[in-house]
């Protein structure tokens, strides 16, 4: 099947581009151990997170992101939907159960980047 035609987003993330390639770091929840890493591409419903440090499909995480707009560190939990060892690995994260405020300040965020 191909992937493209039965994708199910909810929130649209656009291409990578400026704005949208933001440092991170990750943890599995219920770990202590912080990992840095960086977006390729992030929108209000999730993020491709470049990392040789690819979790299994399932994980749940909590990342840490911090826009380039504020001081403040966002920590939003998240779960791996999918994960690749190509091209030094990645895994795209659907951001879940994301606190209302945060989850405006994101979404502010990325339409300064679109214009809208």
């Amino acid at each position: 099947m191909d992937r493209a035609r039965h994708e199910r987003r909810q929130h649209f993330r656009g291409r990578p581009r400026p704005g949208r390639i933001l440092p991170v770091r990750f943890r599995a929840d219920g770990h202590t151990g912080w990992i840095s890493a960086e977006t390729r591409n992030i929108g209000v419903g999730g993020a491709f997170i470049a990392s040789q440090n690819v979790q299994p499909i399932g994980t749940a995480l909590v990342v840490e992101v911090t826009l380039p707009t504020t001081d403040q560190v966002f920590a939003v939990p998240a779960v791996v939907r999918w994960a690749s060892h190509d091209d030094g690995g990645g895994m795209g994260v659907q951001f879940v159960d994301v606190d209302v405020d945060v989850l405006l300040e994101l979404n502010d965020y990325f339409a300064s980047l679109t214009g809208s």
